[in-house]
């Protein structure tokens, strides 16, 4: 049956809606500070979920603030409430240790680091599930591994020990501590006694998988014994050096959606601007949001905006892409304002504006080419270049009448009357 822990108070959990908060009318009472009667709901199933009774709630599930989406919940998670802290725990999780040969586990690890180790300082220290997403901080006096829901991290298989395996700080780094039965193992290796971790390596504790990130040590570059300057020949001199890459302007285009990093540490609340309804994501420099991180394959995924809304698409990444908490094959439709996690790096994917409006907007209408006449050759149109005159076809030629030619009165006409009239005036002369 499932329960919440209050302290060394239990609240089991019936089928369907338990509200919890702080008034007198929720399921689960918790005295603490709220201006509202119930915070939460939690329903209680096959898969159960919690999610905020309203948009004013403020609710954490394992250090992270709940959005508007319900979240699955698994033995162990850590609620917070009220601000009072609650466990969920399933009895069904809670059995006895199963033990399994260590060619049987180590048959399952086949997550390893990928590029060269990186060590880390003693502080920033946390790690990503990469099973849902979630992330955990280690504190000073380090992070607790197990099936026990008063673990740290809860991980509810039977070959996984009540307390399995610690993490904790030290002056070199972080150690991972193997204390359980079935062991640890770390990039596919089992661990033996402790393990110094180095950024990005995977810990696997029975069949789940854990990311580990810390503040990068830095780097001490040797001093060179010899430096020696040799200035340049003459002939070197007077080459112009070549030209610099021309500089990438700042983008002009709105944004369409924008992408919030969600990971704690000193990059968390980072925005990257989605501004092409086609946008490349993943490590490489050909990308159109490049995330430098070890988690993330070259090409990982792909953002596209379509008629019906936003799609994710995985680009058969080696760590997975993750819609609210599920990882995805092929693609996926984002609804509402879901965390999408590229490998270990989790972001809030936001649209800004209205879709609609935009999508109207972007469309593009095919300019149709009309028919070409039957037997004739379509004309030939050259772009680049402006198109010169042709001149007109001949008119066909026609005879045509003498009065045509002059364009007035015939010649004839003309004699005709210009005799009449010497005639006329020799007349009345000779009478005269």
């Amino acid at each position: 049956m499932p329960v919440l822990q209050l302290d060394d108070q239990q609240f089991p959990l019936k089928t369907g809606a338990n509200r919890i908060g702080a008034g007198a009318d929720a399921d689960v009472v918790v005295p603490g500070y709220s201006v509202a009667a119930v915070d939460a709901i939690v329903d209680a199933g096959s898969t159960p979920t919690i999610r905020r009774a309203s948009g004013s709630s403020h609710v954490l599930v394992n250090g992270v603030l709940l959005g508007p989406e319900p979240t699955p919940l698994v033995h162990g998670d850590r609620l917070e409430v009220a601000g009072r802290e609650l466990r969920y725990a399933d009895d069904a999780k809670n059995g006895a240790t199963q033990f399994f040969a260590a060619s049987e586990i180590a048959a399952l690890t086949g997550a390893r680091r990928s590029g060269t180790a990186r060590a880390t300082t003693a502080s920033g220290g946390r790690i990503v599930s990469l099973v849902d997403g979630k992330e955990y901080g280690i504190p000073a006096d380090g992070l607790v591994f197990g099936r026990d829901a008063a673990c740290d991290v809860v991980v509810p298989q039977a070959e996984v020990s009540r307390r399995h395996a610690e993490i904790l700080p030290e002056a070199t780094g972080y150690f991972v501590k193997d204390i359980s039965s079935n062991g640890v193992f770390v990039n596919g290796e089992r661990v033996q006694g402790e393990h110094l971790l180095a950024r990005a390596d995977i810990v696997r504790i029975g069949s789940e998988e854990f990311r580990f990130y810390a503040d990068v040590a830095p780097s001490v570059t040797p001093r060179p014994i010899d430096s020696i300057v040799i200035p340049p020949s003459i002939d070197e001199a007077l080459v112009p050096p070549p030209p610099a890459p021309p500089a990438r302007h700042a983008e002009s285009r709105p944004a369409l959606a924008e992408l919030e990093m969600l990971n704690e540490g000193p990059t968390k609340g980072t925005r990257y601007d989605i501004r092409s309804p086609l946008t490349h994501i993943g490590r490489g420099a050909h990308n159109d949001v490049e995330l430098h991180d070890e988690s993330v394959s070259d090409s990982h995924a792909k953002l596209q905006r379509r008629d019906d809304g936003w799609y994710v698409v995985d680009m058969e990444s080696t760590n997975g892409t993750y819609l609210g908490g599920i990882r995805i094959a092929g693609e996926r439709r984002i609804d509402g304002s879901p965390d999408i996690r590229f490998g270990g790096l989790k972001f809030r994917f936001t649209v800004v504006g209205d879709f609609d409006a935009d999508a109207k907007g972007s469309r593009t209408i095919a300019a149709m080419r009309p028919p070409a006449a039957a037997g004739r050759a379509p004309a030939k149109v050259l772009t680049g270049q402006p198109m010169a005159k042709m001149p007109s076809p001949p008119e066909a030629s026609t005879p045509v009448a003498e009065s045509e030619k002059t364009g007035g009165t015939p010649t004839t006409v003309w004699v005709v009357i210009g005799l009449a009239v010497v005639t006329a005036v020799a007349f009345f002369l000779l009478k005269g």
